[in-house]
């Protein structure tokens, strides 16, 4: 299903010096889907008096992937299907669905205009957030491999792995990731990623994609001997964690 989404307008976003100066560009700060209405009209005011051969946009979700196969014409026409109001006023439009498959997020439109010998210029980027409507569900792990003792004489290194799913899909998962707490009750909080990438060598991960995320670890003799608390989270593009997971694996 196409939705609507709230629409608001106002000035220009991070304007990009070019050949083409701009006046203003639309801008949302958060757009909702909605049952009534899929289109939203995206708009860019050039100032100048030289005239676009075209005035196009391409559209990047979260994860910095670009919605659209082929870049978005916008017109400065008067088609009112189209979104755009007066012919002739350099305010280029276009009305674009928002689909409710896209993920919930942070997304990126980027505007260009061509000239008459073809080259393009990026105007303007202006950033929004999407909600899709759909509820948000929080990642799910399970399955944690992890050893409970180590013996360390030099260096020893050891793999976790650990099964993480979003309901809400795959594409909405952030990141998965542990904290470690010493011996002595210190930590760093510094979130140590774990990987689904396939890239066995380098992050002991098997097989890409299929929702088991893995790392290798490096422990050494000078590293404090006793009880370290290894705290694991996945997280999402709506900054939803799972519930957290506790290992407590013991340095001799």
């Amino acid at each position: 299903m196409f939705s609507g989404c709230e629409k608001e307008f106002s000035s220009v976003v991070d304007p990009v010096s070019a050949k083409f100066s701009v006046q203003s560009v639309a801008r949302f700060d958060t757009l909702r889907f909605n049952p009534v209405d899929s289109l939203v009209r995206y708009q860019i005011h050039i100032a100048s008096n030289t005239t676009p051969a075209s005035v196009y946009m391409n559209l990047f979700s979260p994860g910095d992937q670009k919605v659209n196969s082929t870049p978005y014409y916008l017109v400065d026409n008067g088609s009112v299907a189209s979104g755009d109001e007066v012919a002739g006023d350099k305010i280029y439009s276009l009305k674009v669905p928002m689909s409710s498959g896209y993920i919930s997020g942070e997304y990126r439109s980027e505007y260009y205009a061509s000239d008459n010998s073809g080259e393009s210029y990026r105007l303007a980027v202006s950033k929004f957030v999407y909600d899709n409507g759909a509820a948000n569900q929080e990642p799910v792990i399970s399955d944690l491999v992890a050893p409970d003792t180590l013996v360390v004489l030099d260096t020893t290194v050891f793999r976790i792995t650990m099964k993480a799913i979003d309901p809400n899909g795959k594409q909405d998962l952030s990141r998965v990731y542990f904290v470690v707490t010493r011996p002595d009750g210190t930590s760093n909080n510094a979130a140590l990623l774990m990987y689904d990438d396939g890239n066995f060598n380098d992050h002991g991960d098997e097989v890409a994609n299929d929702d088991i995320y893995s790392i290798i670890v490096s422990v050494f003799s000078t590293n404090q001997k006793g009880e370290y608390t290894f705290t694991f989270t996945a997280e999402d593009r709506g900054k939803k964690k799972s519930t957290q997971l506790i290992k407590k694996i013991v340095l001799k």
